[in-house]
């Protein structure tokens, strides 16, 4: 007795957990993944665009109004009468489609620059175009290396053209005959022949004589007058957390033989740019500022490599780290067809110093520097017409930002039609990925029972059986297996049966081994349970559908 209560209890338990927890198939297709992966690219970044989690707030973002944003920057630009500013958000191979000269900014990369933008790079600087790369521990340094490679082929470049490509001292002494004097153009002309790489330096540039609140937020109050780029400086150029540009450099150097005399070598250095002697390029002049250097710290400046003592503010110089000099984290190059400008820190636009005209000039550096790059471009409607593009393709990127779905298709497409070797098939890619995800047009076909296209060797009645066992819902099972007599009494009989004695008189004419008494109690009982579903026991269960089942069995022999 004990044994079948329990069995009541289970039963009910499991018919309340059926009837209260929702099934739910989950079905993975190529169309549903497909549409899956279309709704993330289209919805995604239009839902976090109107909630506003990632879209406003991304670091060095001309739109960020955050403290890390350059917002104020843009806005400084457009009051300065700059009509044309805008932001890339793909590949920089998009700098071949441009027909005018343009600025590109490149302001805190954080994404790997391929050989497709560096190619587009080098050939947008050919056309006259300008570029400005602010950057300390990212990705800046990868644009520069292909255009030093290309810079100490370019004479035999041009000598292969025929004339039709200018050389090297062309593009930077133009008509000048007298190369004794010691102007820009030459001094350029000997450092880009001696240049052999170009890197930010990755460690910190401290400054313990002339900074705010921490040497590593250093204040540049010592400058070259002569540069464009310091016109109006008075309080000082602001950085933070920022390094210098070191530079690999082919130079020559006497060494003893062991003999009687000293042998000319050459060697290749790594040295960061600063106030440096002038011999080392050629010519006979001390230590000065450079011309193409427009800022220099204090000689208390030196290089820190423990990034957490300089975080606290407790770093002090060590014997391996350079110092003692006057460190220059700002290079000019106005290269013959256009300008090349190099900076150590790209938080020197950032709202939190451009907003603080009282306590630094960075918002004065900032007009100055695209006044600088943008005065001798011939726009159609003067220099403040020209494009400046914030590269914000490779910059950093939050998960959530609503941006990024977007960049990341952008520079798929880019990359692709952009590359001539595979370009072509692309198209004829895409449609053979594309053919699996159409739908497809399908011919409808009767569904039975015992022919459900579902798994093989399993009816669609055998299922169901195995899940109303599993789960407990008898009543469910007898109903559909009583309301499968019903209909197979219809069909032989060609008119509707509902009663328990309606059923019985159907049988006993046509079997005669059939009697009221065998059938007439047991359908008055699976009719009484139906009407008022109740706990089932399950040996009764069993019974009842042993019994509906015997008559269905009965029905093609008649």
């Amino acid at each position: 007795m004990s044994q079948q209560r329990n069995q009541q209890r289970n039963q009910q338990r499991r018919e309340k957990q059926s009837r209260r927890r929702p099934r739910i198939k989950l079905s993975f297709t190529k169309y549903s993944i497909g549409m899956f992966i279309l709704f993330m690219i289209i919805v995604v970044p239009i839902f976090l665009g109107i909630v506003g989690l990632g879209g406003y707030g991304t670091k060095f973002s001309i739109y960020s109004e955050s403290w890390d944003g350059l917002s104020s920057l843009r806005l400084a630009l457009e009051s300065e009468g700059y009509t044309n500013i805008t932001n890339g958000m793909s590949s920089l191979a998009v700098l071949n489609r441009m027909t005018e000269p343009a600025v590109v900014t490149i302001i805190g990369p954080a994404a790997s620059y391929g050989q497709i933008d560096t190619i587009s790079v080098a050939t947008f600087l050919a056309r006259g175009g300008s570029l400005i790369v602010a950057d300390d521990y990212g990705s800046g340094a990868q644009i520069f290396q292909p255009l030093f490679d290309i810079l100490n082929t370019w004479d035999e470049v041009s000598q292969l053209s025929g004339g039709s490509i200018p050389s090297l001292s062309d593009l930077f002494l133009g008509n000048q005959t007298d190369s004794g004097n010691v102007t820009e153009a030459n001094l350029l002309f000997s450092m880009i022949g001696m240049l052999k790489g170009f890197a930010f330096n990755g460690s910190i540039l401290m400054d313990a004589e002339s900074y705010t609140t921490n040497p590593a937020q250093p204040l540049l109050k010592n400058m070259e007058t002569s540069n464009p780029l310091t016109a109006g400086i008075s309080l000082g150029l602001q950085m933070e957390f920022g390094t210098v540009l070191s530079i690999a450099v082919n130079h020559s150097e006497y060494v003893d033989s062991g003999l009687t005399e000293t042998v000319k070598t050459y060697r290749t250095d790594w040295m960061p740019l600063q106030a440096v002697s002038l011999e080392l390029f050629g010519h006979e002049i001390q230590d000065q500022f450079l011309p193409f250097l427009p800022f220099y710290t204090s000689k208390s400046a030196w290089m820190e490599s423990d990034f957490q003592s300089a975080r606290k503010g407790i770093s002090t110089p060590d014997i391996d780290e350079w110092g003692n000099v006057m460190f220059a984290p700002i290079m000019t190059l106005p290269i013959g067809f256009g300008k090349i400008i190099m900076i150590g820190d790209p938080d020197i636009f950032i709202n939190k110093w451009i907003d603080k005209t009282t306590e630094n000039d960075n918002l004065i550096f900032s007009r100055n520097l695209f006044e600088y790059v943008t005065e001798n471009m011939n726009a159609t409607n003067g220099p403040k017409s020209v494009p400046i593009i914030f590269d914000e393709g490779h910059s950093h990127q939050k998960f959530y930002s609503a941006s990024i779905y977007s960049i990341i298709l952008m520079k798929l497409i880019t990359e692709m039609s952009m590359f001539p070797l595979y370009s072509p098939f692309i198209p004829l890619f895409l449609a053979v990925l594309a053919y699996p995800l159409i739908p497809k047009k399908t011919r409808l076909s009767p569904i039975l029972w015992t022919k459900y296209r579902g798994e093989k060797g399993k009816s669609r009645f055998e299922r169901e059986i195995r899940r109303i066992v599993d789960t407990g819902a008898y009543s469910e099972a007898v109903g559909l297996l009583y309301r499968t007599l019903l209909r197979g009494l219809r069909k032989v009989s060609k008119q509707s049966m509902a009663t328990p004695e309606e059923i019985v008189d159907f049988f006993i004419t046509r079997d005669p081994a059939l009697t009221t008494k065998n059938l007439l109690p047991e359908l008055r009982n699976i009719d009484a349970y139906l009407a008022r579903p109740r706990i089932l026991p399950e040996h009764v269960f069993m019974r009842y559908m042993t019994f509906i089942k015997s008559l269905i069995d009965r029905l093609p022999r008649m």
